[in-house]
This record gives C-alpha cells, structure tokens and sequence, in this order.
C-alpha cells in the first residue's frame, strides 16, 4: 500500500538513513560504563569459545565517545566498522537526497492550466 504523502522510491532510503542515525546516537548516548556492565550474550563465543565480533557494540560506544583504548581493548575490528558505519549514513543520506530530487511529484489531472 502506497503511502499518498510521500513518494514509494524515498521510504527505503529515508527510513535507512533514520535507522543508521538511531544507531549512532545510540552508541553515542549510551555510557561505556553501562555497556561494560553487561554479560555477553554471543553464542558463537559460548558454542565455539571464540567470535571475532565479540565485543564490538562495547568497542563502538567507547570509541565515539573518544576512549579509543579502552575501545581497541574489547575490539580492534571498531576501527573498521566505525568509519563504515559513517560512510553508509554518508551514502544513505545521498541517496535519499538524490531521490528525493529524481522523483518528481505527480500532477493530477484537472490541475494543470494550459493557455
């Protein structure tokens, strides 16, 4: 079901880009002291007694909070994902931008005036 208000080919981009900004504000938000409280929860770490993603929401939240120690301490891979994670908001911005310009709104019949 199309939405009337806003054209279908900008939903997706736009609801993208508001998803990566939650979660950058998110990681920027919450305390490290608050995520360094919590248990693992990694099944891979539990099943295989080693995940190279363990610990990276921990090394994330440190890191943009400027504790780039403590953040290469719980997962060096955070120098990797942060910028990436930048760079898709980056992209998705452009791309909801983009479209946003590409689709024109449609001109219902009866409401054009011709000389």
């Amino acid at each position: 079901m199309q939405n009337p208000g806003l054209p279908e080919a900008n939903v997706g981009p736009r609801l993208q880009t508001i998803l990566l900004l939650g979660i950058i504000a998110a990681l920027a938000l919450v305390p490290p002291s608050l995520v360094e409280r919590l248990p693992s929860v990694c099944l891979n770490r539990y099943i295989f007694g080693f995940c190279p993603a363990c610990g990276s929401v921990r090394a994330l939240v440190c890191l943009f909070h400027g504790e780039i120690g403590r953040a290469l301490r719980f997962n060096p891979n955070c120098l990797l994902t942060a910028p990436v994670l930048v760079l898709l908001v980056l992209a998705s911005l452009r791309r909801a931008s983009f479209l946003r310009r590409a689709v024109k709104p449609a001109s219902r019949p009866g409401t054009h005036l011709s000389p």
